[in-house]
């Protein structure tokens, strides 16, 4: 039981992951979790032994190696069966018929090359002794197609039929010194064993990281999309007030075309990198605000207000400029409104608000599904940490406010 109990206590130190999503933990499996509480255990039994007089103190070492090699065997070919068990992965969500028949097949080979190894009468030499491994391509071949899981009942079944004919007198390993056959049996359970599981670990560690890096490329491309939706509007927004500045204030024009050009300039810079500070992003919504200021002159107001560290806080670029524009289009009503922007940090993440005057009968409900709002939630789901989001409210005094909730990546703290 303490063998047992430090075992335990030694793979929960580790992290070790009864799923084996990685080579290091079917090592770890093998090491602290077989080799050392079963060497413990083996000594303790063979000690009790000698200690009862059960046995003589000169076998002490011959039966704790013994014990430990045959415990240690069976834990590692048994015990990740039952793990992933436990963990349901031998029957996947999506498993085809065909699939599952192919592997039925897969292991019906396994089964039949191991017969064909050890069936036989025992008989010494070269020859018999390379037949004792030919079921380990088949095991090999089982676990770059399949994966751990078919891996590990192949390999299961390679030992239970090898143990299964040479406790009878049967195959390769039967030699006239019965610790010899022990030995012969035990090393080739260990060739097979940590074989068919470090090689099954290690290709579904392969497929998983093509899965994530496919997934990545997919995700990048519909961020970039995304960015694709963004920028034609933001210039579309700014065309439209330098355009009826034009008529009415030459100047005001022409310093609108010079903001705009500096907007774009800021706007390109930032949309090249991940993530940015938010302190850059508030730059070009600041240079975007004061282009809406020339064209509804006194009629707009805005404020910013941002508490310290939140400037330095990681965002996607771009991210908060559809609300921005969302803000104006639904929060200047008659050429007048007001739009605040409020960013601080709350229990370690960004909170960002947004809010603007709007009518009374205005339901946020009804905007909240357009291109510029759904992009911010899309970039969101995409860009952002798990937890992150976005909500849409009206406040008690009648204002329409967007809350964006960035949560902290673990150790990465401006």
């Amino acid at each position: 039981m303490l063998a047992i109990w430090g075992s335990n206590s030694l793979l929960r130190s580790y992290r070790f992951d009864i799923g084996f999503p990685s080579t290091r933990d079917v090592l770890l499996l093998c090491g602290a979790g077989a080799i050392l509480p079963m060497g413990v255990t083996a000594f303790w039994s063979a000690a009790c032994l000698v200690l009862s007089g059960m046995m003589p103190p000169s076998a002490l070492w011959t039966v704790t190696s013994i014990y430990w090699a045959t415990n240690t065997a069976g834990t590692v070919v048994v015990a990740p069966v039952i793990l992933l068990i436990a963990k349901g992965r031998f029957f996947p969500n999506g498993l085809t018929l065909r699939e599952f028949v192919f592997a039925i097949l897969q292991l019906g080979i396994v089964l039949a090359s191991a017969w064909i190894a050890f069936h036989g009468k025992p008989t010494q030499g070269l020859m018999m002794q390379s037949l004792a491994y030919l079921p380990f391509p088949f095991v090999v071949w089982v676990a770059l197609s399949r994966g751990l899981p078919t891996s590990t009942l192949s390999v299961l079944i390679v030992v239970l039929t090898a143990v299964g004919f040479t406790s009878r007198g049967y195959g390769p390993f039967v030699l006239e010194s019965p610790l010899a056959t022990i030995w012969q049996i035990e090393i080739f359970i260990a060739i097979v064993t940590t074989t068919g599981l470090l090689i099954g670990a290690g290709s579904e560690a392969q497929r998983r990281e093509k899965l994530l890096q496919a997934e990545a490329g997919t995700r990048k491309a519909e961020l970039e999309r995304l960015k694709a939706q963004i920028h034609p509007h933001l210039l579309f927004n700014c065309l439209t007030t330098i355009h009826s500045l034009i008529r009415t204030d030459t100047t005001a024009a022409q310093a609108g075309l010079l903001s705009l050009s500096n907007l774009l300039r800021k706007s390109l810079d930032v949309a090249k990198e991940p993530m940015i500070p938010l302190r850059l992003e508030l730059e070009i919504i600041r240079a975007s605000l004061e282009l809406d200021k020339m064209r509804f002159e006194e009629g707009l107001e805005w404020s910013m207000s941002v508490n310290a560290g939140a400037e330095d806080f990681p965002v996607p670029p771009m991210l908060l400029q559809p609300l921005i524009e969302n803000a104006v289009k639904h929060g200047v009503v008659e050429g007048f409104g007001r739009i605040n922007l409020e960013a601080r940090i709350v229990d370690e993440d960004l909170l960002v608000i947004v809010s603007n005057t709007a009518p009374p009968d205005s339901k946020p409900h009804q905007w909240r599904e357009s291109v510029g709002l759904a992009s911010v939630r899309s970039r969101i789901a995409d860009a952002c940490p798990p937890g992150s989001s976005v909500d849409f409210s009206r406040t008690s005094d009648g204002l329409i406010q967007a809350s964006v909730r960035i949560k902290r990546v673990v150790g990465n703290r401006p």
